[in-house]
């Protein structure tokens, strides 16, 4: 039996950060109701390169079941109710204040419900001076402070994946668990109140006690990593390759293997801190040698002497990494294939719900 397999979970969600959240509940089991709007998760319309759906919506909703709801109507909030009275888990992530206003807020669905594990995902929180700011995963990338530590100094840049939504659904999906946990041995459920902007800015924690506590502003460095040298990219003879040296043994180890062992006591280089100060000279020392090779060929070098390093890949070589693992979904009644997670270990394809396709049943079962 999956570990959540008598789990219910209703979720008035839409686009990443709530929906991520509840597509890791189903992998572990749960039955997810996702609750729409007659025109849908805007999701769903993001884009139609997969089998005529969206990578977003494909990627983030196979396994669940779609009820389309109009929250506003009366007769649709008994539906709700009815739900929410055997419900284990109750996530949102509308505009703050919007659940209150249609009567669901935490005092008043655990009166349906005192067992009820209730999540409310925001942006800036649903309280506070910018509660009513909107929140998506690129703004608030700006307002923590995180492209700004990305890119290059004169170039603060994007992450290129929605990291903030996709951290604050796994960050809610850890809180789930264990308020579910915790209501094992209490017997009540509880609110949880997470937010994009918190869990993003708590990410951001060695730069700001960089800040903090030794006053310097950290910015983007490339390809090169903030605090660490040398870690991060070195030309080689036809191309680049990253590098990581994590420690002094790591360090003499390097210098050795590149045949200059007298650079790990060098004055300039001695210490992490030290390497950091003279990256631009301990480059120079280092891309000596390593242009003298093919990245395969110091690929095979470094592998010799225990040096971590990388290749810079494209999404194209990913499709076709060794590492790689994969599953199957159903999109529009064809197979897609996605990443796999390491724990989820479904034997047969979730499908991806179409619009509605389960709101005739779902009000038969809980309204009789």
């Amino acid at each position: 039996m999956s570990a959540l397999a008598e789990i219910l979970v209703v979720a008035l969600e839409q686009a990443v950060a709530a929906p991520y959240a509840t597509r890791l509940l189903a992998e572990a089991g749960a039955r997810v109701i996702k609750i729409e709007r007659d025109e849908g998760d805007f999701a769903r319309a993001y884009d139609t390169v997969v089998n005529g759906e969206s990578a977003y919506f494909v990627w983030l909703n196979s396994g669940k079941e779609s009820l389309t709801l109009d929250v506003k109507n009366p007769s649709d909030q008994q539906l709700l109710e009815a739900l929410l009275t055997k419900a284990d888990v109750f996530i949102q992530n509308l505009r703050p204040g919007a659940v209150e206003r249609l009567g669901m807020s935490y005092e008043q669905v655990a009166k349906l419900n005192p067992r009820l594990v209730m999540c409310s995902i925001s942006g800036y929180g649903n309280s506070g001076p910018l509660a009513d700011m909107k929140a998506y995963d690129f703004l608030v990338q700006a307002e923590s402070g995180l492209c700004s530590v990305s890119g290059t100094p004169d170039a603060p840049t994007r992450c290129g994946v929605s990291v903030c939504d996709i951290s604050t659904g796994l960050a809610a999906y850890g809180e789930i668990l264990r308020a579910l946990f915790e209501r094992a041995s209490t017997g009540h459920g509880r609110h949880l109140d997470i937010s994009l902007f918190d869990v993003i800015s708590e990410w951001m924690s060695v730069p700001l006690a960089y800040y903090t506590y030794g006053g310097r502003v950290l910015t983007g460095t490339g390809l090169d990593h903030t605090q660490i040298a040398p870690y991060g990219a070195y030309d080689t003879a036809d191309g680049q390759i990253i590098i990581a040296v994590q420690n002094h043994r790591e360090w003499v180890s390097l210098c050795a293997t590149v045949g200059r062992p007298e650079l790990a006591d060098d004055p300039r280089f001695k210490s992490n801190p030290l390497r950091v100060e003279h990256r631009a000279a301990l480059k120079i020392e280092l891309e000596y040698f390593f242009k003298q090779h093919t990245r395969a060929a110091l690929g095979a070098i470094l592998e010799h002497g225990s040096i971590a390093y990388g290749r810079i890949n494209s999404t194209q070589d990913l499709s076709s990494h060794a590492a790689l693992k994969t599953k199957d979904v159903i999109s529009n009644g064809k197979r897609a294939t996605l990443v796999r997670r390491v724990c989820d270990d479904a034997e047969t394809p979730r499908a991806v719900p179409a619009l509605g396709q389960h709101s005739a049943a779902i009000r038969r079962e809980f309204l009789g």
